[in-house]
Protein backbone atom coordinates (compact mmCIF):
# COMPACT_ATOMS: atom_id res chain seq x y z
CA UNK A 1 0.00 0.00 0.00
CA UNK A 2 1.13 3.36 -1.24
CA UNK A 3 1.54 5.95 1.81
CA UNK A 4 -1.12 8.29 1.57
CA UNK A 5 -2.98 6.06 -1.05
CA UNK A 6 -6.57 5.79 -0.33
CA UNK A 7 -8.00 2.33 0.98
CA UNK A 8 -9.03 0.47 -2.09
CA UNK A 9 -11.23 -1.80 -0.13
CA UNK A 10 -13.21 1.69 0.51
CA UNK A 11 -13.95 2.60 -2.59
CA UNK A 12 -14.63 -0.58 -4.17
CA UNK A 13 -18.46 -0.93 -5.25
CA UNK A 14 -20.52 -3.22 -2.50
CA UNK A 15 -21.04 -5.58 -5.32
CA UNK A 16 -17.57 -6.21 -6.34
CA UNK A 17 -16.88 -6.68 -2.65
CA UNK A 18 -19.09 -9.28 -2.44
CA UNK A 19 -17.91 -10.95 -5.34
CA UNK A 20 -14.33 -10.80 -4.17
CA UNK A 21 -15.34 -12.67 -0.61
CA UNK A 22 -16.62 -15.09 -3.21
CA UNK A 23 -13.69 -15.71 -4.84
CA UNK A 24 -11.66 -16.45 -1.79
CA UNK A 25 -13.03 -19.91 -2.35
CA UNK A 26 -10.22 -22.82 -1.65
CA UNK A 27 -11.78 -25.26 -3.81
CA UNK A 28 -11.76 -22.68 -7.02
CA UNK A 29 -8.41 -21.70 -6.24
CA UNK A 30 -7.24 -25.27 -5.96
CA UNK A 31 -8.47 -26.09 -9.32
CA UNK A 32 -6.93 -23.50 -11.34
CA UNK A 33 -3.49 -24.28 -9.28
CA UNK A 34 -3.93 -28.04 -10.29
CA UNK A 35 -4.40 -26.71 -14.14
CA UNK A 36 -1.40 -24.61 -14.08
CA UNK A 37 0.90 -27.25 -12.43
CA UNK A 38 0.16 -29.33 -14.76
CA UNK A 39 1.04 -27.33 -18.36
CA UNK A 40 4.07 -29.46 -18.26
CA UNK A 41 5.78 -32.29 -16.21
CA UNK A 42 8.05 -30.08 -14.58
CA UNK A 43 6.01 -26.97 -13.94
CA UNK A 44 5.71 -27.56 -10.44
CA UNK A 45 9.34 -27.80 -9.82
CA UNK A 46 11.21 -25.89 -12.17
CA UNK A 47 11.29 -22.44 -14.10
CA UNK A 48 10.32 -18.84 -13.06
CA UNK A 49 7.92 -18.37 -10.47
CA UNK A 50 4.80 -17.81 -12.28
CA UNK A 51 1.45 -15.91 -11.57
CA UNK A 52 -0.74 -17.13 -8.82
CA UNK A 53 -3.39 -19.24 -9.35
CA UNK A 54 -5.13 -16.71 -7.13
CA UNK A 55 -4.29 -13.75 -8.91
CA UNK A 56 -4.81 -15.63 -12.54
CA UNK A 57 -8.46 -16.83 -11.34
CA UNK A 58 -9.04 -13.18 -10.65
CA UNK A 59 -7.73 -11.59 -13.59
CA UNK A 60 -10.06 -13.76 -15.92
CA UNK A 61 -12.83 -13.43 -13.88
CA UNK A 62 -12.78 -9.58 -13.99
CA UNK A 63 -12.32 -9.79 -18.39
CA UNK A 64 -15.19 -11.49 -18.84
CA UNK A 65 -17.30 -9.86 -16.37
CA UNK A 66 -16.38 -6.37 -18.12
CA UNK A 67 -16.37 -8.10 -21.60
CA UNK A 68 -12.68 -6.89 -21.98
CA UNK A 69 -10.07 -8.09 -24.49
CA UNK A 70 -6.36 -9.33 -22.84
CA UNK A 71 -5.25 -6.47 -23.80
CA UNK A 72 -7.86 -4.43 -22.27
CA UNK A 73 -7.46 -6.21 -19.24
CA UNK A 74 -4.03 -5.59 -18.59
CA UNK A 75 -4.37 -2.21 -19.61
CA UNK A 76 -7.56 -1.03 -17.16
CA UNK A 77 -5.98 -3.45 -14.01
CA UNK A 78 -2.63 -1.70 -14.48
CA UNK A 79 -4.23 1.95 -13.75
CA UNK A 80 -7.25 1.22 -11.46
CA UNK A 81 -5.93 0.64 -7.57
CA UNK A 82 -9.37 -0.84 -7.23
CA UNK A 83 -8.51 -3.43 -10.03
CA UNK A 84 -5.44 -4.16 -8.50
CA UNK A 85 -6.87 -4.97 -5.00
CA UNK A 86 -9.42 -7.22 -6.24
CA UNK A 87 -6.89 -9.26 -8.57
CA UNK A 88 -4.84 -9.69 -5.32
CA UNK A 89 -2.00 -7.53 -7.31
CA UNK A 90 -1.79 -4.21 -5.43
CA UNK A 91 1.52 -2.48 -5.74
CA UNK A 92 2.93 -5.80 -8.10
CA UNK A 93 3.60 -5.95 -11.84
CA UNK A 94 0.19 -7.06 -13.80
CA UNK A 95 0.83 -9.87 -15.90
CA UNK A 96 1.12 -9.10 -19.57
CA UNK A 97 -1.92 -10.11 -22.13
CA UNK A 98 0.06 -13.13 -23.59
CA UNK A 99 0.26 -14.79 -19.98
CA UNK A 100 -2.78 -14.41 -19.88
CA UNK A 101 -4.21 -15.75 -23.07
CA UNK A 102 -1.83 -19.20 -22.27
CA UNK A 103 -3.34 -19.24 -18.70
CA UNK A 104 -6.84 -18.79 -20.02
CA UNK A 105 -5.84 -21.97 -22.61
CA UNK A 106 -5.00 -24.12 -19.71
CA UNK A 107 -8.31 -22.93 -18.15
CA UNK A 108 -10.66 -25.55 -20.42
CA UNK A 109 -12.33 -28.49 -20.94
CA UNK A 110 -13.27 -30.46 -17.69
CA UNK A 111 -11.54 -27.77 -14.82
CA UNK A 112 -13.24 -25.09 -16.22
CA UNK A 113 -16.72 -26.66 -15.88
CA UNK A 114 -15.75 -27.59 -12.40
CA UNK A 115 -15.60 -23.92 -11.90
CA UNK A 116 -18.66 -23.32 -13.01
CA UNK A 117 -20.14 -26.33 -11.14
CA UNK A 118 -17.88 -24.75 -8.13
CA UNK A 119 -20.15 -21.30 -8.48
CA UNK A 120 -23.64 -22.53 -9.07
CA UNK A 121 -22.63 -24.38 -5.78
CA UNK A 122 -21.61 -21.36 -3.84
CA UNK A 123 -25.12 -19.84 -5.45
CA UNK A 124 -26.96 -21.87 -3.44
CA UNK A 125 -25.30 -22.43 -0.77
CA UNK A 126 -25.90 -18.74 -0.58
CA UNK A 127 -29.53 -19.33 -0.93
CA UNK A 128 -29.45 -17.33 -4.44
CA UNK A 129 -31.48 -20.06 -5.25
CA UNK A 130 -33.58 -23.28 -3.95
CA UNK A 131 -33.75 -24.76 -7.09
CA UNK A 132 -37.79 -24.52 -7.10
CA UNK A 133 -38.44 -23.34 -10.66
CA UNK A 134 -36.49 -24.18 -13.84
CA UNK A 135 -36.76 -22.81 -17.40
CA UNK A 136 -34.29 -24.13 -20.42
CA UNK A 137 -33.66 -22.96 -23.76
CA UNK A 138 -31.11 -23.15 -27.24
CA UNK A 139 -29.19 -20.80 -28.63
CA UNK A 140 -26.73 -19.80 -31.23
CA UNK A 141 -22.92 -18.80 -30.24
CA UNK A 142 -21.38 -17.90 -33.57
CA UNK A 143 -17.98 -18.71 -34.05
CA UNK A 144 -15.38 -16.42 -35.04
CA UNK A 145 -15.30 -16.34 -38.48
CA UNK A 146 -16.17 -14.59 -41.90
CA UNK A 147 -19.23 -14.77 -44.23
CA UNK A 148 -18.39 -18.08 -46.09
CA UNK A 149 -18.63 -18.95 -49.74
CA UNK A 150 -17.34 -21.46 -51.82
CA UNK A 151 -14.32 -19.17 -53.20
CA UNK A 152 -13.27 -17.55 -50.28
CA UNK A 153 -12.90 -21.51 -48.70
CA UNK A 154 -10.80 -22.23 -51.96
CA UNK A 155 -8.72 -18.87 -51.35
CA UNK A 156 -8.38 -19.78 -47.85
CA UNK A 157 -7.28 -23.35 -48.28
CA UNK A 158 -4.70 -22.31 -51.08
CA UNK A 159 -3.30 -19.69 -48.82
CA UNK A 160 -2.50 -21.72 -45.62
CA UNK A 161 -0.78 -24.52 -48.03
CA UNK A 162 1.44 -21.84 -49.88
CA UNK A 163 2.76 -20.20 -46.46
CA UNK A 164 3.34 -23.47 -45.09
CA UNK A 165 5.17 -25.28 -48.23
CA UNK A 166 7.43 -21.94 -48.08
CA UNK A 167 8.00 -22.76 -44.89
CA UNK A 168 9.13 -25.79 -45.19
CA UNK A 169 11.19 -24.88 -48.52
CA UNK A 170 13.36 -22.61 -45.59
CA UNK A 171 13.80 -25.31 -43.68
CA UNK A 172 15.44 -27.44 -46.47
CA UNK A 173 12.15 -29.78 -47.90
CA UNK A 174 12.40 -30.09 -51.49
CA UNK A 175 8.93 -28.13 -52.93
CA UNK A 176 7.37 -29.96 -56.58
CA UNK A 177 9.62 -27.81 -59.20
CA UNK A 178 6.45 -26.63 -60.52
CA UNK A 179 4.63 -25.29 -57.27
CA UNK A 180 4.37 -21.47 -57.25
CA UNK A 181 2.92 -19.22 -54.67
CA UNK A 182 -0.75 -18.84 -56.37
CA UNK A 183 -1.91 -16.50 -53.85
CA UNK A 184 -2.13 -13.49 -56.51
CA UNK A 185 -3.90 -15.85 -58.82
CA UNK A 186 -6.34 -17.30 -56.36
CA UNK A 187 -7.22 -13.28 -55.62
CA UNK A 188 -8.00 -12.67 -59.38
CA UNK A 189 -10.04 -15.21 -59.25
CA UNK A 190 -12.30 -14.80 -56.21
CA UNK A 191 -12.78 -11.02 -57.08
CA UNK A 192 -14.10 -12.00 -60.69
CA UNK A 193 -16.28 -14.02 -59.24
CA UNK A 194 -17.41 -11.77 -56.79
CA UNK A 195 -17.84 -9.00 -59.68
CA UNK A 196 -20.15 -11.57 -61.31
CA UNK A 197 -22.13 -12.38 -58.53
CA UNK A 198 -23.32 -8.84 -58.26
CA UNK A 199 -24.25 -8.12 -61.82
CA UNK A 200 -28.22 -7.56 -61.61
CA UNK A 201 -28.70 -10.70 -64.19
CA UNK A 202 -31.02 -13.58 -64.16
CA UNK A 203 -30.37 -16.38 -61.78
CA UNK A 204 -29.89 -18.90 -64.26
CA UNK A 205 -27.72 -16.95 -66.63
CA UNK A 206 -25.49 -15.96 -63.46
CA UNK A 207 -24.90 -19.62 -62.40
CA UNK A 208 -23.89 -20.15 -66.05
CA UNK A 209 -21.75 -17.41 -65.79
CA UNK A 210 -19.94 -18.41 -63.07
CA UNK A 211 -19.08 -21.67 -64.15
CA UNK A 212 -15.84 -20.54 -65.91
CA UNK A 213 -13.95 -18.35 -63.24
CA UNK A 214 -14.40 -21.50 -60.38
CA UNK A 215 -13.58 -23.66 -62.86
CA UNK A 216 -9.92 -21.91 -63.24
CA UNK A 217 -10.50 -21.55 -59.09
CA UNK A 218 -10.90 -25.37 -58.72
CA UNK A 219 -7.97 -26.14 -60.93
CA UNK A 220 -5.23 -24.12 -58.85
CA UNK A 221 -6.63 -25.29 -55.88
CA UNK A 222 -6.50 -29.01 -56.84
CA UNK A 223 -2.79 -28.39 -58.48
CA UNK A 224 -1.85 -26.86 -54.70
CA UNK A 225 -3.49 -29.51 -53.00
CA UNK A 226 -1.22 -32.35 -54.92
CA UNK A 227 1.76 -29.91 -54.47
CA UNK A 228 1.20 -30.06 -51.10
CA UNK A 229 1.04 -33.86 -50.65
CA UNK A 230 4.35 -33.90 -52.45
CA UNK A 231 5.95 -31.98 -49.74
CA UNK A 232 4.22 -33.58 -46.86
CA UNK A 233 5.34 -37.12 -48.30
CA UNK A 234 9.01 -36.30 -48.46
CA UNK A 235 9.12 -33.97 -45.21
CA UNK A 236 7.45 -37.26 -43.39
CA UNK A 237 10.54 -39.13 -44.74
CA UNK A 238 12.67 -36.20 -42.99
CA UNK A 239 10.95 -36.21 -39.37
CA UNK A 240 13.60 -37.27 -37.23
CA UNK A 241 14.92 -34.00 -38.61
CA UNK A 242 12.43 -31.70 -38.19
CA UNK A 243 12.04 -29.67 -34.46
CA UNK A 244 8.97 -28.45 -33.24
CA UNK A 245 7.53 -25.91 -35.17
CA UNK A 246 8.16 -27.29 -38.41
CA UNK A 247 6.29 -30.59 -37.64
CA UNK A 248 3.58 -28.43 -36.49
CA UNK A 249 3.53 -26.96 -40.34
CA UNK A 250 3.25 -30.82 -41.74
CA UNK A 251 0.06 -31.77 -39.59
CA UNK A 252 -0.99 -27.89 -40.52
CA UNK A 253 -0.81 -29.26 -43.84
CA UNK A 254 -1.91 -32.96 -43.50
CA UNK A 255 -5.06 -30.93 -41.90
CA UNK A 256 -5.49 -28.78 -44.67
CA UNK A 257 -5.04 -31.44 -46.88
CA UNK A 258 -8.21 -33.50 -46.02
CA UNK A 259 -10.14 -29.98 -45.52
CA UNK A 260 -9.26 -29.28 -49.11
CA UNK A 261 -10.39 -31.75 -50.66
CA UNK A 262 -13.79 -31.61 -48.99
CA UNK A 263 -13.98 -28.00 -50.08
CA UNK A 264 -13.35 -28.91 -53.61
CA UNK A 265 -15.81 -31.81 -53.54
CA UNK A 266 -18.23 -29.56 -52.33
CA UNK A 267 -17.76 -26.46 -54.43
CA UNK A 268 -17.92 -28.72 -57.64
CA UNK A 269 -20.90 -30.17 -56.73
CA UNK A 270 -22.84 -27.15 -56.15
CA UNK A 271 -21.42 -25.00 -58.84
CA UNK A 272 -21.45 -27.85 -61.36
CA UNK A 273 -23.93 -30.39 -60.05
CA UNK A 274 -26.68 -27.86 -58.23
CA UNK A 275 -26.39 -30.07 -55.09
CA UNK A 276 -26.15 -28.96 -51.69
CA UNK A 277 -26.21 -30.42 -48.51
CA UNK A 278 -26.09 -27.78 -45.64
CA UNK A 279 -26.02 -30.76 -42.69
CA UNK A 280 -22.10 -32.00 -44.33
CA UNK A 281 -21.01 -28.42 -45.79
CA UNK A 282 -17.77 -27.22 -44.79
CA UNK A 283 -18.04 -23.39 -43.57
CA UNK A 284 -14.54 -22.38 -42.80
CA UNK A 285 -11.54 -24.00 -42.43
CA UNK A 286 -10.27 -22.61 -39.31
CA UNK A 287 -12.82 -24.06 -37.26
CA UNK A 288 -14.56 -26.78 -38.91
CA UNK A 289 -17.04 -27.42 -36.14
CA UNK A 290 -19.07 -24.49 -37.16
CA UNK A 291 -22.55 -25.56 -38.25
CA UNK A 292 -25.07 -23.49 -40.26
CA UNK A 293 -27.94 -23.27 -37.97
CA UNK A 294 -31.33 -21.75 -39.53
CA UNK A 295 -33.61 -20.53 -36.90
CA UNK A 296 -36.10 -18.63 -39.45
CA UNK A 297 -35.72 -15.27 -37.11
CA UNK A 298 -36.69 -11.80 -39.66
CA UNK A 299 -33.31 -10.31 -38.83
CA UNK A 300 -30.57 -13.36 -39.22
CA UNK A 301 -32.12 -16.25 -41.02
CA UNK A 302 -29.10 -18.21 -40.97
CA UNK A 303 -26.23 -18.31 -38.44
CA UNK A 304 -23.05 -19.82 -38.45
CA UNK A 305 -21.73 -21.49 -35.47
CA UNK A 306 -23.06 -23.97 -32.99
CA UNK A 307 -26.13 -24.76 -30.81
CA UNK A 308 -25.73 -24.11 -26.64
CA UNK A 309 -28.00 -25.01 -24.31
CA UNK A 310 -28.72 -22.68 -21.19
CA UNK A 311 -30.70 -23.98 -18.22
CA UNK A 312 -31.41 -21.51 -15.12
CA UNK A 313 -33.16 -21.88 -11.72
CA UNK A 314 -35.17 -19.07 -10.06
CA UNK A 315 -32.72 -16.25 -8.65
CA UNK A 316 -30.76 -15.51 -12.23
CA UNK A 317 -28.71 -18.62 -11.92
CA UNK A 318 -27.63 -20.55 -14.69
CA UNK A 319 -27.14 -23.97 -13.35
CA UNK A 320 -26.10 -25.59 -16.63
CA UNK A 321 -24.55 -24.67 -20.10
CA UNK A 322 -23.41 -27.12 -22.25
CA UNK A 323 -22.55 -27.10 -26.60
CA UNK A 324 -25.37 -29.67 -27.80
CA UNK A 325 -26.05 -31.31 -30.75
CA UNK A 326 -29.37 -33.00 -29.98
CA UNK A 327 -32.88 -31.37 -31.14
CA UNK A 328 -34.84 -29.23 -28.36
CA UNK A 329 -36.86 -31.83 -27.54
CA UNK A 330 -34.30 -34.54 -26.56
CA UNK A 331 -32.61 -31.99 -23.80
CA UNK A 332 -35.99 -32.03 -21.59
CA UNK A 333 -35.48 -35.06 -19.67
CA UNK A 334 -31.82 -34.66 -19.00
CA UNK A 335 -32.02 -31.61 -18.18
CA UNK A 336 -34.84 -31.82 -14.78
CA UNK A 337 -32.30 -34.98 -14.22
CA UNK A 338 -29.36 -32.64 -13.79
CA UNK A 339 -31.58 -30.14 -11.80
CA UNK A 340 -32.35 -33.00 -9.35
CA UNK A 341 -28.76 -33.91 -9.26
CA UNK A 342 -27.90 -30.15 -8.00
CA UNK A 343 -30.42 -29.37 -5.90
CA UNK A 344 -31.83 -33.00 -4.35
CA UNK A 345 -34.93 -32.73 -5.88
CA UNK A 346 -36.77 -32.06 -8.99
CA UNK A 347 -38.25 -28.59 -9.81
CA UNK A 348 -41.71 -27.77 -9.19
CA UNK A 349 -42.12 -25.86 -12.18
CA UNK A 350 -40.31 -26.81 -15.69
CA UNK A 351 -41.11 -24.20 -18.10
CA UNK A 352 -39.42 -24.35 -21.84
CA UNK A 353 -40.87 -23.16 -25.56
CA UNK A 354 -42.84 -25.62 -27.89
CA UNK A 355 -39.53 -26.96 -29.29
CA UNK A 356 -39.00 -29.30 -26.11
CA UNK A 357 -42.92 -30.39 -26.39
CA UNK A 358 -44.06 -34.39 -26.76
CA UNK A 359 -46.14 -36.06 -25.06
CA UNK A 360 -43.10 -38.49 -23.45
CA UNK A 361 -41.07 -35.74 -22.09
CA UNK A 362 -44.49 -34.71 -20.29
CA UNK A 363 -44.90 -38.37 -19.04
CA UNK A 364 -41.26 -38.42 -17.60
CA UNK A 365 -41.15 -35.18 -15.98
CA UNK A 366 -44.01 -35.08 -14.13
CA UNK A 367 -42.86 -38.92 -12.50
CA UNK A 368 -39.26 -37.32 -11.80
CA UNK A 369 -41.38 -34.67 -9.51
CA UNK A 370 -42.05 -31.66 -11.45
CA UNK A 371 -45.75 -30.72 -10.74
CA UNK A 372 -46.15 -28.22 -13.60
CA UNK A 373 -45.05 -28.82 -16.74
CA UNK A 374 -45.81 -25.49 -18.81
CA UNK A 375 -44.59 -26.75 -22.49
CA UNK A 376 -46.75 -25.18 -24.90
CA UNK A 377 -48.08 -27.51 -27.23
CA UNK A 378 -47.48 -27.12 -30.89
CA UNK A 379 -50.32 -27.52 -33.48
CA UNK A 380 -53.46 -28.03 -33.08
CA UNK A 381 -54.82 -28.30 -29.15
CA UNK A 382 -58.15 -30.71 -28.15
CA UNK A 383 -60.62 -28.61 -25.65
CA UNK A 384 -59.17 -30.51 -23.00
CA UNK A 385 -55.24 -29.69 -23.59
CA UNK A 386 -56.97 -25.60 -23.69
CA UNK A 387 -58.08 -26.18 -20.42
CA UNK A 388 -54.98 -27.29 -19.04
CA UNK A 389 -53.09 -24.26 -20.60
CA UNK A 390 -55.76 -21.89 -19.29
CA UNK A 391 -55.12 -22.84 -15.40
CA UNK A 392 -53.24 -20.21 -13.42
CA UNK A 393 -50.25 -22.11 -13.01
CA UNK A 394 -49.14 -22.90 -16.11
CA UNK A 395 -49.88 -18.99 -17.22
CA UNK A 396 -47.61 -18.12 -14.50
CA UNK A 397 -45.00 -20.42 -15.52
CA UNK A 398 -45.31 -19.30 -19.28
CA UNK A 399 -44.69 -15.89 -18.11
CA UNK A 400 -41.66 -16.72 -16.16
CA UNK A 401 -40.47 -18.75 -18.96
CA UNK A 402 -40.30 -15.70 -21.15
CA UNK A 403 -37.77 -14.02 -19.13
CA UNK A 404 -35.59 -16.57 -20.03
CA UNK A 405 -34.87 -14.79 -23.76
CA UNK A 406 -33.81 -12.05 -21.23
CA UNK A 407 -31.30 -14.00 -19.63
CA UNK A 408 -29.33 -15.29 -23.04
CA UNK A 409 -29.82 -11.76 -24.16
CA UNK A 410 -27.82 -10.67 -20.90
CA UNK A 411 -25.40 -13.50 -21.59
CA UNK A 412 -24.74 -12.41 -24.99
CA UNK A 413 -24.49 -9.03 -24.91
CA UNK A 414 -23.16 -8.32 -21.78
CA UNK A 415 -20.46 -11.36 -20.87
CA UNK A 416 -20.08 -11.65 -24.54
CA UNK A 417 -21.78 -15.27 -25.54
CA UNK A 418 -23.14 -13.48 -28.90
CA UNK A 419 -19.73 -14.52 -30.77
CA UNK A 420 -16.96 -16.54 -29.24
CA UNK A 421 -13.73 -15.15 -29.37
CA UNK A 422 -11.80 -18.64 -28.57
CA UNK A 423 -10.57 -20.96 -31.64
CA UNK A 424 -10.75 -23.85 -31.59
CA UNK A 425 -12.95 -27.07 -31.09
CA UNK A 426 -14.03 -25.96 -27.38
CA UNK A 427 -14.24 -22.05 -28.27
CA UNK A 428 -17.76 -21.82 -27.78
CA UNK A 429 -17.77 -23.73 -24.61
CA UNK A 430 -14.95 -21.96 -23.22
CA UNK A 431 -17.15 -18.54 -24.02
CA UNK A 432 -20.33 -19.69 -22.52
CA UNK A 433 -18.83 -21.02 -19.61
CA UNK A 434 -17.24 -18.02 -18.77
CA UNK A 435 -20.38 -15.95 -19.50
CA UNK A 436 -22.26 -18.21 -17.11
CA UNK A 437 -19.61 -17.89 -14.62
CA UNK A 438 -19.91 -13.98 -14.56
CA UNK A 439 -23.36 -13.83 -14.60
CA UNK A 440 -23.63 -16.41 -11.65
CA UNK A 441 -21.07 -14.27 -9.98
CA UNK A 442 -23.52 -11.16 -10.10
CA UNK A 443 -26.18 -12.93 -9.26
CA UNK A 444 -24.17 -14.05 -5.89
CA UNK A 445 -23.27 -10.78 -5.34
CA UNK A 446 -26.85 -8.46 -5.95
CA UNK A 447 -28.37 -11.14 -3.44
CA UNK A 448 -26.38 -10.61 -1.01
CA UNK A 449 -26.32 -7.53 -0.45
CA UNK A 450 -30.66 -7.70 -0.02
Amino acid sequence: MLFGAPNPQALMDPMMRRIDAALDDELLVDQVFEAMRGRFKQSARRGRKGTPAEVALRLLVLKHMKKWSYEQLEWEVTGNLVYRHFCRIDGGKVPDSKTMVRIGQLLDGEVLQALFARVVGQAIEHRVTRGRKMRVDTTVVETPIRYPSDSRLCEDVTDVVCREIDRMRSEGVTAPATFRNVQRSVGRRAREITQISRKPIARDAKRHALRKPYGRLLAITRRVLRQALVTVKRARRRWEKLSGSWRRSVRTMERMLDLGERVVSQTKARIFKGITDAATKIVSVFEPQTKIIRRGKAHKPTEFGQMVKVQEAEGGVVTDIAVVTETDHALLIPSVQHHKQIFGRAPRVAATDRGFFSLENIRVIEALGVKCAAIPRPGYRSPAWLQRERTRPFRRARAWRAGGEARISRLKHTFGMHRARYRGDTGVARCAFWAGIANNLIAIGRHAGQ
